[in-house]
């Protein structure tokens, strides 16, 4: 067998030491060592794809969130625009039903709150209104008493879901709103 295929086959050098006999001096890599430098490179780069895949993800999620908190936020100053430019009791917030879905629509004097939810882009905004009821100390109380109904505060729950690669998100701010004309 020639010399130069011998040592593309086996990576080494033969000599002859006379004391010692035949002896391999080491230099070159052997085919199994170049599969196991391959094979190490390869899962360190897969190991770094998969990192960078997950880092998007995760910005892309945090992206959604940052809209949807955006849509809620939209939502609860519309709800402020439209206590402020109605009349409480006929035609504002305590004419609407609660636990029903609404969402607001722009108008000509502000905001309008009709009835549904509404979809934007990748999000479904809704707003949800519940009556509120106090204590003896005037504080609002966790469950609504009929009671100790106060008809002039209501609880405002505006949520925004959506859905995207990972499944099926969503954002919810909650406040108080109070008739402030009486």
């Amino acid at each position: 067998m020639p010399q130069l295929l011998k040592e593309f086959m086996f990576g080494m050098k033969w000599k002859y030491n006379r004391k010692k006999g035949p002896s391999a001096g080491r230099q070159g890599f052997t085919i199994i060592e170049i599969i196991v430098v391959i094979a190490v490179i390869a899962t360190v780069f897969i190991a770094i794809i998969g990192f960078f895949v997950f880092d998007a993800r995760i910005a892309e999620r945090g992206q959604m969130r940052l809209e949807a908190v955006s849509f809620a936020e939209e939502a609860l100053e519309a709800v402020r625009n439209f206590r402020d430019t109605t009349d409480w009791e006929s035609t504002g917030i305590a004419s609407l039903n609660t636990g029903i879905d609404y969402h607001p629509v722009s108008s000509s004097i502000g905001w309008d709150i009709v009835s549904g939810d509404e979809n934007i882009d990748n999000f479904v905004r809704k707003i949800v209104f519940e009556k509120v009821s106090r204590d003896d100390n005037d504080d609002i109380e966790n469950i609504y008493n009929s009671s100790n109904d106060d008809p002039n505060t209501r609880k405002v729950t505006v949520v925004v879901s959506w859905s995207d690669r990972q499944g099926s998100a969503s954002e919810s701010l909650k406040t108080y709103i109070t008739n402030w004309k009486d």
